[in-house]
This record gives structure tokens, C-alpha cells and sequence, in this order.
């Protein structure tokens, strides 16, 4: 099997913020997810590009919110084309990220001591 020419060098999270009122209930509610998707190439280097998630959850109920920002950093081969390299940026890498930003939610949230906020995929 041929190496990936396009390559997930890892994330970090920027922001987090969570606002859980007194009287949430897990079970009474029905949540709402955002996920906002921004792509940063890098102006000096053509072959990485910087991925960002903004993720908003919330309640129906307006009694939790959850916020959240995730960077991932990608780079490509110098011999991967330009055009694949645009796709991969758009398409896989929001996908790759997805997965890190919903277990730190569910994470954190049971950190809480809340039932863990599981989001769909």
C-alpha cells in the first residue's frame, strides 16, 4: 500500500466554552449542531493549509451550549497536485477532525457530570 501524499500533522483546540444551566436535563431535550468550516492556506507554503471547525451545540431548551474551535494542521507532498491538495483540504480534512472534536465534547461534558453529549456523525 502507497503512503498518503496528504498528511494530518495534529490539532489543538483554541476555544472552548460551555454554559450548563441548573436545571438541564439531557433527556428533555433535543440538540442542535452547527459546524462551521473555514480553510487557511498558508500564503509562504503551498503545501500546508491549516483547517478550522467552529462547533456550536445547543439545547432546545436553551439551558446548555457548548462552543467549541479545533485547528488541524495538513500538509502534501511537493509531487501531490494542487488540485487534489484543495480537495483533500475541503473534503477529508473537516472529516478527519470531526472525530478529535466530538470526543473532547463528549469528554468534557461528562467531566461535568452530566450525562455525556454524544453528537451524531
Amino acid at each position: 500500500m502507497e503512503e498518503s501524499k496528504f498528511r494530518f500533522l495534529g490539532y489543538r483546540i483554541s476555544k472552548i466554552e460551555c454554559i450548563i444551566e441548573d436545571n438541564f436535563d439531557i433527556k428533555k431535550n433535543i440538540f442542535d449542531q452547527s459546524i462551521q468550516v473555514q480553510i487557511k492556506y498558508d500564503k509562504d507554503d503551498d503545501c500546508f493549509v491549516e483547517v478550522v471547525l467552529n462547533i456550536d451545540v445547543k439545547s432546545s431548551d436553551k439551558a446548555f451550549s457548548f462552543f467549541m474551535i479545533i485547528k488541524g494542521g495538513f500538509k502534501r507532498e511537493k509531487d501531490m497536485p494542487t488540485e487534489l491538495f484543495y480537495v483533500m483540504a475541503r473534503q477529508n480534512a473537516p472529516a478527519i477532525l470531526f472525530p478529535f472534536a466530538r470526543a473532547i465534547i463528549t469528554s468534557y461534558t461528562a467531566q461535568a457530570n452530566i450525562p455525556p453529549v454524544i453528537l451524531p456523525l
